[in-house]
C-alpha cells in the first residue's frame, strides 16, 4: 500500500511523541511505515480508521523509529550502534538501582528479536497475537 501524507499524519497523532517533524521528518517515518506494512500481512486485515493493521504498523513503525533514532545518536556520539538491551541496573557513585527485568528465553528472543525492547515493540507483539487467532478470509 501507498503510505501517504494522510497516514503519515494519522501515525503522528496516535503517538504525538512523533509529531515533530524536524525529530522525525516525514521521510523517515513514511520509510518505517512501510516496513511496517509489509510486517503486518493479510491476517491483519485492511488498513483503517480503527483496524488493528493500523494499530500494528503504527507499533512497528514507532519501535523501528526509536531503535534509529538511538543509532543515529550513538553514531553523533563517536560510537557505534550496539544492539539495544534491557537496562538491569545503574551505579552513579555511591548509589545504585536494580531493575526487575524479566529474561526471554532462547527461543522468545528467537521469535521476537529486537522487539522486545521497547514499548512500541510490545505492543506489535501483542497485536500479532490477536492478529494470528482465528481463519483468514481468501
Amino acid at each position: 500500500m501507498d503510505i501517504t501524507p494522510d497516514i503519515v499524519s494519522a501515525f503522528r497523532a496516535y503517538y504525538p511523541g512523533f509529531a515533530d517533524a524536524d525529530d522525525w521528518p516525514d521521510a523517515t517515518v513514511t520509510r518505517y511505515l512501510e516496513e511496517a506494512d509489509d510486517e503486518t500481512g493479510k491476517r491483519w486485515g485492511e488498513y483503517g480508521a480503527r483496524g488493528i493493521k493500523k494499530r500494528g504498523m503504527f507499533a512497528f513503525a514507532a519501535h523501528r523509529l526509536v531503535l534509529a533514532k538511538a543509532a543515529d545518536i550513538a553514531v553523533a556520539n563517536g560510537g557505534t550502534p550496539a544492539a539495544p538491551a534491557r537496562l538491569a541496573s545503574k551505579s552513579i557513585g555511591g548509589e545504585s538501582a536494580s531493575f526487575a527485568v524479566p529474561t526471554p528465553s532462547a527461543a522468545e528472543q528467537e521469535r521476537y528479536g529486537d522487539l522486545l525492547t521497547t514499548i512500541y515493540g510490545l505492543e506489535f507483539i501483542r497485536l500479532r497475537q490477536r492478529a494470528a487467532m482465528g481463519g483468514v478470509m481468501v
